[in-house]
């Protein structure tokens, strides 16, 4: 409806001055008309006088004609009617229409010193006898046209307002239907797109422009909802391919304990074969055997079971987590791999429960990435310790503005890394072991997982002072 009203306001100037200027050009006509007429009549009034007044002349010579003058000259009416006597030479008319005059031509001058000025004057000769006698002047007022032109402007002005109201009212009806129609259901057919929905779509019944857009919008929306729908494929096929490079992450860790695990078995099937065989020679001692052959088999059912479960390939699955206990869960299967290595792994639990939202395999895993790497960068005998502690707000970025935290810090006390080997950390495939030893995205793998629970990663390196890596993830809402 404003587009409407806008089109009619445009439109409005160039009627009113089109009405202006036809008022104005009617005025002028009407001037010219009044003017050619009253030229008209006053020739036509001095012929008559000049022809009644040599008729006069002829039948009673000069004395009658001055007597009649003499009482035109004293009734009062528009016309003045005065004699010229050509004769003389301070008579009023101008020497050259004088000598029209007495050529016996009639003649029509304007004197611009009278008051007002342009009094209009119509001389014509008076004949007697064939000869010229004197002339007859018939002289008028310029005309007042003031009367004229206020009427002219009040019907103007009215017909003016009548127009205006009409244009006004045919445009809003007229712009409403075929322009304002259209284009709220293009901005019906926006609003719905805005929202999503690529299938929105709009009837275009008019063959002008705003059809035309309408059904440009309607094949941009067709190659729209046809990209969406690959890209929707695409993106389920990186998601897959996502999980099952985390997959093969976490089978390759596996890999690396399954050693540190078999040596781990070792020690309890020491003591399950030995107290078999005594169960064997004591039979008194039995029950006493059999109770530590139990606890020997559930503790290797433990280690397999902690093994397997980090090895199971499952969908994702974000819930209520307490941060604290999830980290707490991988260092069990990783004492293994620590021992191996005589290091020893240290947990420091800053808060009693650390609430988050997250995917508890997943975090375990980027959490095993992290030690697991720890671990490779230290020496023997070392320490690698794991603190879990609220963490700053987040600052500087639009999406994480404000929010509460926790940070996961893994920290050794190995050779460090070089500026420029920490700045390339994080990308995929990207190690400084040797061939066959890392695939190189644990850590990649590790960022993608962080990011995805809204978190980020820091990572604080330098020659000769370890590492440190620290998971920030947000807050739980209460």
């Amino acid at each position: 409806m404003r587009l409407t009203l806008k089109l009619a306001l445009a439109v409005l100037p160039g009627a009113l001055l089109v009405v202006a200027a036809a008022a104005f050009l009617e005025l002028r006509r009407d001037r010219a008309e009044f003017e050619a007429d009253q030229r008209a009549d006053d020739r036509a009034t001095a012929g008559a006088f000049a022809e009644m007044l040599g008729n006069m002349w002829v039948a009673g010579g000069e004395a009658p004609v001055r007597q009649a003058m003499a009482r035109l000259a004293a009734f009062e009416a528009r016309y003045r009617v005065g004699w010229i006597d050509l004769r003389r030479a301070d008579s009023p008319l101008p020497a050259a229409e004088r000598s029209a005059v007495a050529r016996g031509e009639q003649v029509l001058w304007q004197d611009v010193t009278s008051v007002p000025p342009g009094w209009l004057h119509a001389v014509s000769p008076v004949r007697a006898a064939e000869r010229i006698v004197g002339a007859v002047d018939v002289s008028e007022p310029p005309p007042d046209l003031r009367a004229h032109v206020r009427r002219t402007i009040r019907a103007t002005v009215m017909t003016t307002v009548a127009l205006a109201a009409t244009m006004m009212l045919m445009t809003l009806l007229v712009g409403a239907w075929v322009v304002g129609r259209p284009i709220a259901s293009l901005i019906s057919q926006a609003r719905r797109v805005a929202a999503g929905d690529l299938g929105a779509r709009s009837i275009p019944r008019q063959r002008d422009e705003l059809g035309l857009l309408a059904r440009e919008l309607n094949r941009m929306l067709d190659r729209l909802e046809r990209a969406a729908a690959e890209v929707s494929a695409s993106t389920a096929e990186r998601f897959e391919a996502l999980a099952q490079l985390r997959h093969a992450e976490r089978l390759t860790t596996v890999g690396r304990l399954a050693s540190s695990v078999a040596h781990e078995l070792g020690t309890p099937l020491n003591v399950v074969g030995g107290r078999a065989r005594l169960i064997v020679e004591d039979q008194q001692g039995a029950d006493a055997h059999a109770r530590i052959i139990i606890d020997q088999a559930d503790r290797m059912t433990k280690i397999i079971r902690q093994l397997l479960d980090y090895a199971r390939r499952r969908p994702p699955q974000k819930g209520d987590q307490d941060l604290a206990r999830v980290a707490a869960d991988v260092f069990p299967l990783l004492a293994t791999l620590a021992n191996k290595r005589r290091i020893q792994l240290m947990f420091h639990p800053e808060v009693a429960s650390a609430p988050v939202t997250a995917d508890a395999t997943q975090v375990q895993q980027a959490l095993t990435n992290l030690i697991v790497n720890a671990i490779q960068a230290s020496a023997d005998g070392a320490t690698v310790d794991v603190t879990l502690r609220g963490g700053p707000r987040a600052a500087g970025d639009e999406k994480r503005t404000a929010i509460e935290t926790f940070e996961l810090a893994v920290r050794d006390h190995g050779p460090g890394m070089a500026p420029e080997v920490l700045a390339r950390v994080f990308e995929p495939f990207f190690t400084t072991k040797p061939i066959g030893e890392s695939t190189g995205l644990g850590l990649s793998v590790t960022h993608d997982i962080v990011d995805e629970h809204d978190g980020w990663i820091e990572a604080d390196s330098a020659p000769g002072r370890g590492s440190r890596f620290s998971i920030f993830l947000p807050r739980r809402a209460a």
